[in-house]
């Protein structure tokens, strides 16, 4: 970095840096940096607060405080509207949903719930097993009419809008014989009116969506699933399926769903 020493401030002020409001200074009021010649910089400073504001373009790193070494510590991303904290540098937001099962008995070909955060074991007077179709996806539209209360423990109440960021998926099932599961990962828009159809689900879309396969006792498969619709409005509810593709094998299952707060 070059010296100003000796230097005539006619050949040195576009490189010296001042605030905006030449007649009150730093004030109670921020007011912006610029350069000797009045260029505008992303930065304005009062005499209690700080702004960083982009004069021309959002970028990915319009704010970053590093390391000695040059690691990003703190990021803030303008154009992705996100915070990003830690030598890893995830969203400051970020978050873990998690859906578990042990022991679902499926029907070979149905899409089965996988409750939030994991229940007891399904069976006779414990948890229900609870279909949601069987197409290619889980069904869009979702009615359980008098057993609509054994999905409570299957849907997460999406309480801010939020984006999916990752989604893994780890399971087996209790026979050698190897198996193909699918996943889904869906939103739907749920009534609640305070009506006869409070808990019907509709508007279901896929939010990440795969398949493992050679599944069996033996193994633990772990697979990332892709993500296919990322953004998730305040409101809905996100409930995860599991498929037996080949038979009627128990699947014991867990789904980590990575987001953050959008």
């Amino acid at each position: 970095m070059g010296s100003l020493a000796g230097k005539s401030p006619a050949n040195t002020y576009k490189s010296l840096l001042k605030v905006a409001d030449e007649t009150n200074g730093v004030s109670g009021t921020a007011s912006q940096i610029e350069d000797g010649e009045g260029t505008s910089t992303c930065i304005s400073v009062g005499d209690d607060n700080f702004k960083v504001k982009p004069q021309s373009d959002n970028t990915t790193t319009t704010f970053e405080v590093e390391n000695a070494s040059g690691s990003n510590l703190l990021t803030v991303d303008s154009s992705n509207s996100v915070v990003k904290v830690g030598t890893s540098q995830v969203s400051a937001t970020t978050q873990l949903l998690t859906f578990s099962a042990f022991r679902i008995v499926p029907t070979a070909g149905s899409h089965y719930f996988v409750p939030v955060h994991g229940m007891a074991e399904f069976g006779t007077n414990q948890a229900h097993e609870i279909t949601g179709g069987s197409g290619t996806d889980p069904d869009t539209t979702i009615d359980k009419t008098s057993t609509t209360d054994d999905t409570v423990n299957m849907l997460f109440n999406v309480p801010f809008n939020m984006t999916i960021d990752a989604v893994k998926v780890f399971a087996s099932t209790d026979q050698d014989t190897d198996c193909t599961l699918n996943y889904h990962v869906m939103s739907y828009d749920m009534v609640a009116d305070g009506t006869t159809n409070d808990g019907n689900l509709s508007n279901g879309t896929v939010l990440a969506d795969g398949q493992a396969t050679s599944v069996d006792r033996n193994v633990l498969k772990s697979i990332d699933l892709t993500i296919q619709s990322s953004s998730v409005t305040s409101g809905k509810v996100i409930a995860c399926f599991v498929e037996n593709v080949t038979n009627t094998d128990d699947i014991n299952i867990q789904v980590q769903v990575k987001y953050h707060i959008a």
